[in-house]
């Protein structure tokens, strides 16, 4: 692939030096700067006689000139080192983003199976079983948060991801929708009957007072909470976790993205890195 963004910025960067200069500066019979730079670029092949590319230039454009040409390149060499540099930082991140999504998917798929427990909880099931049941999940919920959660403030890594955000948002939802409750043989208010809510930073807590009053009083109606929520919560978390879902997606493309990256580094550096500009000057002209 062919990157030939440092010639566009010659072009417009030529244009821009001109607009404060008068026709008669830039010579050649021209109105503006690349006037010049066309005019030498016909006359150098009988006018450089050994000289470098640059030498020659200046000197067809006129001594009055050449320190804007350096000026201009200057410029330009720095813009591309800025360039290269913002370049390189992005490719990075996307590698980041590669590799903090691929063990988010991880730890979905295990906190899919954490759910498991409560989903087989029965009505022989003691009191105990129940609560370790619960507290078990809310543990490796709360530890998966806690884990992924710097990722996504504002300004981080996976702030405004849809993928990652998809599959918090969707896991979030499981535990506190009403309707793994209401009209399923639950609580009214699913989870949130039993005590189960989340904290302003996304963790969940359990108020136990409340859980043992609802499971001394509705115990079937607890259970039937309990199974409905963490049947949903392991199917969202093997859908998520799956091939070909939006977050295997997200993946491929930043895994490829990197690779092609690599496989083409060399060819930006030469466009970008030190020395690139003269470099493709010289060569033009």
């Amino acid at each position: 692939m062919d990157i030939d963004l440092a010639a566009f910025r010659l072009n417009a960067l030529s244009l821009l030096t001109s607009s404060d200069a008068p026709a008669s500066r830039v010579g050649g019979g021209g109105n503006d700067f690349m006037s010049a730079l066309t005019t030498a670029q016909s006359a150098l092949p009988q006018a450089a006689g050994g000289r470098s590319a640059a030498d020659a230039l200046s000197g067809l454009i006129g001594g009055g000139e050449s320190s804007r040409v350096g000026a201009m390149l200057d410029r330009l060499e720095a813009s591309n080192s800025a360039f290269l540099q913002r370049y390189n930082a992005r490719v990075e991140e996307i590698g980041d983003e590669a590799t903090v999504l691929s063990a988010l998917r991880e730890r979905v798929a295990e906190l899919g199976q954490a759910s498991e427990g409560l989903e087989r909880l029965g009505s022989s099931a003691s009191d105990a079983d129940i609560r370790k049941a619960l507290g078990d999940f809310i543990e490796r919920y709360n530890a998966w948060d806690a884990e992924f959660d710097p990722y996504f403030e504002k300004g981080a890594l996976l702030d405004e991801n849809k993928a990652g955000e998809v599959a918090r948002f969707s896991l979030r939802r499981e535990v506190s929708w009403i309707f793994h409750g209401a009209g399923n043989g639950g609580f009214a208010q699913g989870l949130t009957d039993m005590g189960v809510s989340f904290t302003p930073d996304g963790q969940l807590k359990l108020d136990e007072a409340t859980f043992n009053g609802v499971l001394g009083g509705n115990r079937e109606a607890a259970l039937t909470t309990l199974n409905n929520m963490a049947r949903a919560f392991g199917d969202a978390a093997e859908m998520l976790a799956s091939d070909g879902h939006l977050l295997d997606r997200r993946i491929d493309n930043a895994t490829r993205a990197v690779s092609w990256a690599a496989d083409n580094q060399a060819s930006v550096e030469a466009e970008f890195g030190p020395g690139a500009v003269r470099t493709r000057f010289a060569g033009r002209i």
